[in-house]
């Protein structure tokens, strides 16, 4: 189970990458599973989701890593109060400002135009580190950009029991509930219907 789930948060994206980070930590039927517990996890969730500035980021040594470690943990539970505070309409606290503020000032970004491969023109970001936890500063500014842009009602928490996941609903109709309907939305109709065939024959 542990592994599957891991797996699933290496694959799934929910169209920002502050989301799928914060989506890292997930609750299941034998308890929570942390995709990040380790420095290595976190290593290997970085790599596989390529947030901006990832390559030039990246800590080299272990000690940096160890530090990245511990400062992708905080960041994740400072995300999940920002978007808590954005569904509520509150303004985050200040402690929880404070803290989304640091990875952005650890993080050198400078910008320019340049060429794709086709010859179109294009903005590329360069990014220099300033600290070894500097790779989490695109991923907080993501969360900023995120917050500004997104409708408080269409970013959601899975409704999903056993699953806390974010996700924003794009749907026309705004009444999407599960973070995914393969998983999550799936389960839940698997559940009606246990719970309609066990009626049906209580009933019979």
């Amino acid at each position: 189970m542990t592994d599957s789930v891991i797996d699933s948060c290496l694959e799934e994206r929910f169209g920002w990458i502050s989301l799928d980070f914060v989506n890292t930590c997930v609750v299941t039927r034998s308890g929570p599973v942390d995709a990040l517990r380790s420095p290595a996890l976190l290593f290997q969730w970085m790599e596989h989701a390529e947030p901006p500035g990832w390559t030039s980021l990246k800590p080299a040594d272990i000690s940096a890593q160890r530090t990245l470690h511990i400062e992708a943990l905080n960041l994740r539970v400072v995300l999940d109060q920002l978007f808590t505070a954005h569904v509520a309409g509150h303004n985050p606290k200040t402690t929880t400002e404070h803290a989304l503020g640091r990875p952005i000032s650890w993080t050198l970004a400078s910008s320019r135009l340049g060429h794709s491969e086709r010859g179109t023109l294009l903005v590329e970001n360069r990014y220099a580190p300033l600290h070894a936890a500097a790779a989490l500063g695109p991923i907080a500014q993501n969360a900023v950009e995120l917050i500004q842009s997104v409708d408080p009602a269409r970013l959601r928490r899975c409704a999903a029991h056993l699953c806390l996941r974010w996700f924003v609903d794009t749907s026309k109709g705004g009444r999407r509930g599960w973070c995914s309907m393969a998983t999550c939305g799936n389960r839940a109709k698997a559940a009606r219907y246990r719970a309609r065939q066990e009626r049906d024959t209580a009933e019979a």
